[in-house]
């Protein structure tokens, strides 16, 4: 509740700043948004006190069609019911599109918290997790995002793009639905996403006062606290909102002094003398929402967001040291020493648990800060809907730090800093008749973004500041300085027409401009003889790039439904990823990267009989990928974007569940991926990876789960899920096992209050998530939790 109500209290004091008393208190930087804040509120409030005044007939009496969907909820024996079909559930029925829908209840029931959680719930869906939250990246049928590139699949909240890696883990609260759309998006949404979209949806303010506190407690002293309150502010004109979520938990590494680490010999039993946790996670989040609809034809919503995450060192093990490799490594040993295996393999036993263990003389940190400020609205003319969304987006990653060699030793550590800010406009026309054989959406989309990069790797060794930067003393900063700007702007359409209610041939276009430039210098920073406040050897010439980019793709879907709840559908499809600049390289020639274009054909059935008791949703794909975009470290210090000239991908995704009886339903859904690389020279290597899997796409997912829920309030939900192997390299050596994990969570739910005890990973499976290219280092997923959480509606 504390971050609801500082947000709260900010708001309401944002023009506070232009007094001359309080300007000096307020960042210069921070003027500007404020500004737009404020002007925001000025322009609303003199509207909102005409629209009091002069509409004496307000629409809650005057018009019963103007109830919300949550003042229309049903109670039934006592339970009030939040996931009944309504009428989206119905219309990506009839969309012919591979889509996802979780709705508020499927979401509670599902345990999802944070974005990282959809993942799971979603076929052909995986999230990369860098070891920080700073930097997690989407995967969609083998589309996905990677270091210096934007994102393959985007995150929209709430109608705004966040379009930048940072955005894309980052905690959930006072949600109504999440969609996922696997594909690319480029004809339908604003911005361009060519894998597909993550779309969220939160809780819009209504006429009727609702809320929601849920404290969830856990292992690893997991604390988290999360509320949203919507109310009017005045009946059917006004109305506010205000959600918040605070979260903290201990590490699940553990950093040891001891003796024979860090090493793969099982035979040698550690000795651990002192350790810590140092991946710890905590942060808050908070949003202010003001939703004003003066008349029958406008509305707008004007949002104000901010969070802060500090996150600890980076969730990054020794690869070498793992479960899997270990067994190697054992097997090995009784091959040479058939006497010895007895011994050796009780050694081993007795190490299993040492997974998470890391060696490292400095722990690091990871620190996020952001803020938001959106405006949406929408003007109901007589025959179209005007849509405009308008957002200022600042990230800031100030820093990241971690230990970059490793070991005990302070050789090396690794330092990133980056400032983003991101100005855009979607502005569209769009049917408003959704029953009218004609469907249309017409739009242009801008968008404006400046970076700011210091990515820098500090030598702490003298010997070898002597050698590679003469003059300077340890420790010194071998620095990557970078600035970026791009902007874009892209005109869209996506148009539908049905014959006879049945036949529906669906056409889109993009056309869009880019204009991207890099700036870029490397030099050491450090302590001379001559100079001990400071001095900076130039190591490279400083060097600016400029390109500018056009792209024209299309789409053309046809779908057949012979009856209400059958369809079936075929597509074809063109998208792409911008191209971009590799920002810690001091090459010119390799800065740059070019654009990553895809072709993709799919078909599908979607269907559901039985009075909604049985549902089947598949989809087959195929995808051709021309400048493929892969990650290659250079050194420790440098990385480039490289084009793999020609990829293809293929594969499936299945949504199926049944329901026997009213109080039970068993789900299942899977999905399949093979990714080739068709041709692909490494000139970074000089290696050819023709044949080769594409790393970081995982071969197959699934997830299946029996729930039950009765009219008493009892609820249970048993999962089950298993991902397929994934390569870390091209070369298809360093790789994940395939793994399954088991979840439970059974709680008692009444109208007002509801109680549920959970564990996730229950079978405590050890696997990776990422791999860190150029060091042998990967990212764990999460072990064992469990804990209790607590939900009171408000």
């Amino acid at each position: 509740m504390h971050i609801d109500l500082e947000i709260h209290s900010h708001i309401f004091t944002l023009c506070k700043p232009f007094s001359c008393r309080n300007r000096r208190r307020i960042h210069p930087k921070k003027r500007p948004y404020l500004t737009i804040v404020c002007v925001c509120l000025v322009v609303f409030f003199p509207i909102i006190i005409w629209a009091q005044t002069n509409d004496p007939n307000p629409k809650q009496n005057g018009n019963p069609e103007f109830k919300t969907e949550a003042e229309n909820l049903k109670k039934e024996n006592g339970i009030r019911v939040t996931g009944k079909k309504d009428k989206r559930d119905q219309e990506i029925l009839r969309t012919p599109n591979s889509i996802s829908r979780l709705n508020e209840q499927e979401i509670q029931d599902a345990g999802i918290n944070r974005t990282n959680d959809i993942d799971k719930q979603v076929p052909n869906f995986s999230i990369i997790d860098s070891g920080s939250r700073n930097f997690t990246y989407f995967n969609i049928r083998g589309m996905r995002s990677i270091a210096f590139s934007e994102p393959a699949v985007g995150l929209i909240l709430d109608g705004i793009p966040l379009n930048d890696n940072v955005a894309l883990n980052t905690e959930l609260y006072g949600l109504e639905n999440i969609e996922v759309y696997r594909g690319s998006q480029a004809t339908l949404f604003g911005k361009n996403f060519q894998g597909g979209v993550v779309e969220i949806k939160t809780k819009k303010p209504t006429n009727l006062p609702e809320g929601k506190i849920t404290l969830d407690f856990g292992n690893y002293k997991k604390q988290e606290t999360s509320v949203y309150y919507n109310a009017p502010i005045i009946n059917d004109k006004l109305f506010f909102g205000v959600a918040g979520k605070t979260t903290e938990r201990e590490g699940y590494l553990s950093n040891v002094t001891g003796f024979y680490y860090p090493n793969n010999r099982p035979y040698e039993l550690p000795v651990e003398i002192y350790k810590t946790h140092p991946d710890g996670r905590k942060g808050r989040a908070g949003r202010f929402r003001l939703y004003f609809t003066p008349n029958e034809m406008f509305e707008a919503d004007l949002q104000v967001s901010a969070e802060s995450f500090d996150d600890g060192s980076l969730n990054l093990v020794n690869y070498l040291g793992a479960k899997s490799e270990r067994e190697k490594a054992l097997l090995q040993g009784c091959v040479a020493a058939p006497t010895n295996c007895s011994k050796l393999y009780g050694t081993y036993v007795n190490r299993v648990n040492g997974d998470r263990k890391v060696y490292w003389d400095y722990e690091g940190k990871s620190n996020v800060t952001g803020n938001t400020y959106s405006l949406a609205t929408t003007t109901k003319l007589p025959f179209t809907n005007l849509k405009t969304a308008s957002a200022i987006r600042k990230m800031d990653i100030d820093p990241i730090t971690a230990d970059s060699d490793f070991t005990k030793i302070d050789q090396n550590r690794s330092i990133y800093v980056e400032k983003s800010t991101t100005f855009l406009n979607d502005i569209y026309f769009e049917s408003k008749d959704k029953h009218d054989p004609l469907q249309f959406k017409v739009g242009i989309y801008a968008s404006n973004k400046i970076t700011n990069i210091d990515q820098a790797r500090e030598h702490r060794v003298q010997l070898y500041v002597i050698n590679d930067f003469p003059g300077l003393s340890a420790p010194t900063r071998e620095k990557n300085l970078s600035r970026l700007h791009d902007r874009n702007v892209s005109f869209y359409t996506h148009n539908s027409y049905t014959f006879f209610d049945k036949f529906t041939i669906t056409l889109g276009a993009r056309i869009e401009r880019q204009e991207s430039k890099l700036s870029h210098t490397e030099q050491a920073v450090g302590v001379s003889p001559f100079n001990p406040i400071g001095e900076t050897l130039i190591l490279s010439d400083p060097y600016s790039i400029s390109n500018r980019y056009n792209y024209n793709v299309s789409r053309i879907i046809f779908d057949y439904k012979p009856i209400e709840n059958l369809m079936f559908f075929v597509g074809f499809s063109r998208g792409y990823k911008n191209a971009g600049y590799s920002t810690v390289v001091n090459q010119p020639s390799k800065a740059s990267f070019k654009p990553e274009i895809n072709d993709t054909i799919e078909a599908g059935i979607k269907s559901e009989f039985f009075k909604g008791k049985f549902g089947l949703k598949y989809t087959q794909f195929y995808t051709e990928t021309q400048d493929f975009h892969v990650i290659r470290a250079i050194n420790l210090s440098q990385y480039v974007n490289l084009n793999a000239e020609m990829v293809t991908i293929r594969g499936y995704e299945l949504e199926s569940f049944v329901k026997p009886q009213k109080d039970t339903k068993l789900g299942l859904s899977a999905g399949y991926t093979e990714g080739i690389f068709n041709k692909f020279q490494d000139t970074v290597l000089n290696r050819n990876f023709n044949g080769k899997w594409v790393h970081f796409i995982p071969k197959y997912d699934i997830v299946s789960y029996l729930q039950y829920r009765n009219d008493l309030g009892i609820f249970f939900r048993g999962e089950f899920q298993a991902v397929g192997q994934m390569y870390f390299a091209a070369d298809n050596t360093v790789y994940s096992d395939p793994y399954y994990v088991l979840n439970a969570r059974i709680g008692y739910e009444t109208d007002k209050l509801s109680a549920y005890l959970y564990m996730n990973n229950i079978n405590d499976r050890y696997y990776f998530t990422s791999y860190i290219d150029g060091t042998f280092q990967a990212v764990p997923g999460a072990p064992k939790t469990y804990g209790f959480m607590l939900t009171y509606k408000i």
